[in-house]
């Protein structure tokens, strides 16, 4: 809602923060805590929308009005008077203080009254606003259907989530009544929320038809008692007149005699155009890990990054030469300041040769480049930041655009540069490195020695985080940083950066280099405290140059196939529609929920598991549940597993090979699974099925180099064999230890056979007993899986506990660890923080009680794949071999390898994955390898 200046001088803005809360409440996701696990997803939910309401109205007067913590006064009028409440949640309780807290700091008036509901404050405070003067407006920010009673022409009700202003005509549109008949329509139909009794059998329909012929309530009763209301309704309403008239009383906003109108306190304060929030918020926010937040209304904030244009300013106004953290702010207890001359150009030879002689007098230094493209393959060098110290970043710009530039030729300067770039001795700290080297590579510079990735090195310390520079210059340093919107722009406005000023871009990209060595500072002992030193050095930092090496190998695919593959997969679904429509009326839209809901409980009576906002749910677990029921269930869920690797895969693939090689260059991340596992987009190769039919066959598009093979290795039953070695479980170790079949040993002791009795089914059986009790599976989930009664299954975990004795202490230990210390670690001690471990919600606390159990497990297998990774890396590199790493999923990776190379791969690759906890870690369990050859990554 945008109002005009004149209009701004005379509105007050009257916030139900109520309608506020529970909206956030059931809107954020309810495993958001802070690391103590105190819930904070409404807080934050509340947050966003003061903030975004404040960033959208720019209102000069505003007030958050509360409810009252005692009963209401209408309680003494009507005992039942909204009795059918439920109580709030328990993970939301809390959070009432912490978002008065939030208020109070985000420094906006708020008001309270004992025993006085809000509605009645707010009805209150626009009747004084209005009487103050004839030009003065309200705008009610609110959900509340009650406030409609207060629109005039001069107050209006906002729903800012629905995005809804109401004004006379809006409500009379919504309600078929005038605003000032809202009351007496309420009164008679009654309100569930507030239990308000109304009338019996009178309904909205009716109501408004009552109020349209006789006006008002009293109007209504009136026209009954003299038999002007025919029939049974006539007779209802003045048999229940009592009821009718305690529901209006119930239903009317009293006047609160002692508020007053404070035009000083409800004035909001502005830090040029952004919300001026007190240095203790950003305290608050840290308190409650909001980084997000933090960052976010940090930007204008006096003396932080608001010094820049608010909004994302054009480039042509500038930016500020220095910038330092507001006042009061607490991160990882350092504050960042930059001075004026912190960052420099450099623009001609002189300039570069001293920078050069400051490089050659350090072993690290900060570095950044500027680009055209986030696609390395199709980037072209804008510019080169370098911070030789922390005291100081500089930018040597060699692309950019525009008439009487000053800058130095891109050959000139990566010549000169070149000697400090592949010298693996002069340590390059950068965030997001991976990106870097993978440019330089695609200009024909192989850099070497990355001394740290700060945002590898974030990962390692808090995984759950988000680590783009901004988030982590705020959370350690207490720095905001410019952003990149902040100088080019956003959306169609968004200029180039090779078209921004050269001064602008050397405050950003100087900035860039800078801050990250000044990071690498901070969080280098931070590591080392933490005990996550050896992880993130021996394991992270160097993948970092063998994922750059894997995304520019790329794979090569068999465009010819997935072609045949996508009218095969047409014919699968039009012959699985056919199917469902033999149990329809007609043609149905696969993908409407609604019409689906219809089919499945309203035609064939299959029993509803759930409804959300706009009717029954159809979820995957829905249909899941249903698809033993009938046949239908089963069919969509055929329909949708077609379709999806249709979009996903088949369809898209061709599209997004490199036009230079043909080949698809997927991206490697190791910053986003929280358990250490790395995970691939653009397309994400792990989420190819690997166990259907379907799966096997786009997994056959998949094809090496022309005269090359694939070589393939994965380590057998690696997550077990941790479990065994972390456990200590004398059993499970022994029988790794004799290269026993562990599933078929599982198998005999849980079903009394002997093992060479036990059967396909029964080996099946175990090997999902296996993996799914180390990651806490409930009888429940395992009696779904097997098929099997709750009762079966819970004699099979009880067995199979009772059998490997070890494997129950080690992960009932792991739960009581987490609880006592608020995370879980890896054999290597990589850490996972568990912020629901303790969560007063059954829900989240489960499942952070399965991550206590999994992380550990699974973090373990993924540290030990990165040291098998690195360690195939330097044996291919040592042995001058052609074979290029080019895809690794969970426990596998593949190889593109040249046929005379083939015995040779085979052989190392299994070596260095059997050997990849050789000096690092201990283990008494035998590591296995399974290497296999093929034309295509089905054939593996």
């Amino acid at each position: 809602m945008k109002l005009t200046p004149a209009a701004r001088e005379n509105t007050l803005f009257l916030v139900d923060i109520s309608s506020f809360i529970f909206r956030a409440y059931y809107a954020v996701r309810h495993n958001l805590t802070n690391r103590k696990g105190e819930p904070t997803n409404a807080v934050y939910g509340v947050a966003q929308m003061l903030w975004k309401l404040i960033e959208d109205a720019n209102p000069k007067y505003f007030t958050v009005v509360y409810d009252s913590k005692e009963p209401s006064f209408r309680k003494e009028v009507y005992a039942e008077y909204k009795a059918n409440r439920a109580e709030a949640p328990d993970d939301l309780v809390p959070q009432f203080a912490r978002i008065e807290e939030l208020v109070a700091k985000m420094n906006l008036h708020s008001v309270r009254k004992s025993g006085i509901e809000a509605d009645d404050l707010i009805g209150t405070f626009t009747h004084r606003w209005l009487a103050e003067n004839k030009k003065h407006e309200v705008v009610i920010v609110t959900g509340d259907k009650d406030l409609m009673q207060l629109v005039t022409g001069r107050v209006r009700v906002w729903d800012t989530m629905k995005d809804a202003v109401y004004g006379p005509s809006e409500v009379e549109a919504k309600f078929g009544v005038r605003p000032d008949q809202v009351r007496d329509y309420l009164a008679l139909v009654g309100d569930s929320s507030d239990n308000i009794p109304g009338v019996p059998s009178i309904g909205p329909k009716g109501a408004v038809d009552l109020l349209k012929e006789f006006d008002t309530l009293e109007g209504v009763v009136k026209a009954a008692k003299a038999g002007k209301i025919k029939g049974k309704r006539g007779e209802t309403i003045a048999a229940n007149e009592k009821d009718a008239f305690l529901s209006q009383e119930l239903a009317t906003l009293v006047d609160v005699k002692e508020s007053k109108v404070d035009l000083e306190a409800m004035q909001v304060t502005y830090a040029d155009e952004t919300l001026a929030v007190s240095p203790e918020c950003f305290a608050l926010l840290d308190e409650l890990d909001l980084r997000s937040l933090r960052e976010k209304w940090a930007k204008g904030q006096s003396g932080g990054a608001g010094d820049t244009a608010p909004g994302g300013a054009s480039p042509a106004k500038g930016v500020p030469a220095a910038v330092s953290a507001a006042p009061g702010e607490t991160g990882a207890g350092t504050t960042l300041v930059a001075k004026a001359d912190t960052f420099r150009s450099v623009l001609n030879e002189k300039q570069l040769i001293a920078l050069l002689d400051e490089l050659s007098k350090v072993d690290e230094f900060g570095f950044d480049l500027e680009t055209t493209s986030l696609n390395p393959r199709e980037a072209h060098l804008v510019g080169i930041a370098i911070a030789p110290t922390a005291e100081a970043g500089y930018y040597i710009p060699v692309g950019h655009r525009g008439s009487n530039l000053e800058q130095l030729p891109e050959k000139f300067v990566l010549d000169k540069l070149r000697p400090f770039l592949v010298d693996p001795k002069r340590k390059k700290v950068g965030h997001n490195l991976k990106y870097d080297f993978s440019v330089l590579a695609e200009m024909g510079i192989e850099a070497d020695g990355i001394g740290a990735d700060t945002m590898v090195a974030d990962y390692v310390l808090d995984p759950e985080g988000r680590h783009n520079l901004e988030t982590v210059a705020a959370k350690r340093l207490n720095y905001p940083v410019l952003t990149y919107e902040q100088v080019c722009g956003k959306g169609k406005d968004q200029v180039p950066f090779d078209l921004i000023p050269i001064d602008v871009a050397t405050r950003y990209s100087a900035e860039d280099a800078w801050v990250s060595l000044n990071l690498w500072k901070a969080m280098k002992p931070e590591l080392q405290s933490g005990g996550l030193m050896r992880v993130f050095a021996e394991v992270d930092l160097p993948l970092v140059q063998i994922l750059s090496k894997m995304e520019r190998a790329g794979v090569s695919i068999d465009v010819d196939w997935l072609k045949q593959l996508a009218a095969e997969f047409t014919k699968d679904i039009a012959a699985v529609d056919k199917k469902i429509e033999k149990f329809t009326n007609g043609p149905i839209n696969l993908n409407s929920p609604k019409q689906l809901g219809t089919l499945l409980f309203e035609q064939l009576k299959l029993p509803p598991q759930g409804k959300t906002k706009t009717g029954y749910s159809t979820d995957a677990s829905v249909l899941e549940t249903l698809a033993p029921m009938h046949e239908v269930p089963r069919l969509i869920l055929q329909h949708r597993e077609i379709a999806k690797l249709m979009g996903t895969y088949v369809e898209p693939l061709p599209t997004m090979r490199d036009a230079k090689d043909g080949k698809i260059h997927a991206g490697f991340h190791q910053t986003v699974a929280a358990t250490g596992r790395l995970s691939s987009a653009d397309p994400n190769l792990q989420n190819i099925p690997v166990r259907t039919e379907r799966g096997q066959k786009i997994r056959r598009a998949f094809v090496p180099s022309k005269g090359n093979v694939f070589v393939s290795a994965d380590y057998s039953q690696i997550e077990l064999r941790i479990l065994a070695q972390m456990s200590g479980d004398k059993d499970l170790i022994a029988s790794f230890q004799k290269d026993e079949d562990v599933h078929r040993r599982t198998a005999s002791e849980i079903f009394d056979v002997k093992p060479e009795a036990v059967t396909d089914s029964q080996r099946a059986a175990a090997k999902a007993i296996n993996f799914g009790l180390m990651y806490g599976k409930s009888a429940f989930a395992l009696a779904a899986e097997l098929e099997i009664s709750r009762t079966e299954a819970k004699d099979i975990i009880t067995k199979y506990f009772a059998r490997y004795a070890g494997v129950k202490n080690f992960l009932d230990g792991l739960i009581v660890e987490a609880k006592e210390k608020g995370e879980t670690a890896t054999l290597l001690g990589r850490r996972r923080i568990l912020r629901d471990i303790n969560a007063k919600n059954p829900a989240l606390r489960a499942s952070a009680e399965r991550m206590a159990m999994n992380t550990p497990i699974q973090g373990t297998a993924a540290d030990l794949m990165k040291l098998a990774m690195i360690r195939i890396d330097e044996a291919l590199t040592k042995g001058g071999l052609a074979a290029k790493f080019i895809i690794q999923v969970h426990d596998e990776v593949v190889i593109d390898t040249p046929k005379s190379e083939v015995e040779q791969v085979k052989k190392l690759v299994a070596d260095c994955m059997e050997r990849a906890f050789e000096g690092v870690v201990k283990i008494d369990i035998p590591l296995r390898v399974n290497v296999a050859t093929g034309a295509t990554w089905a054939d593996l």
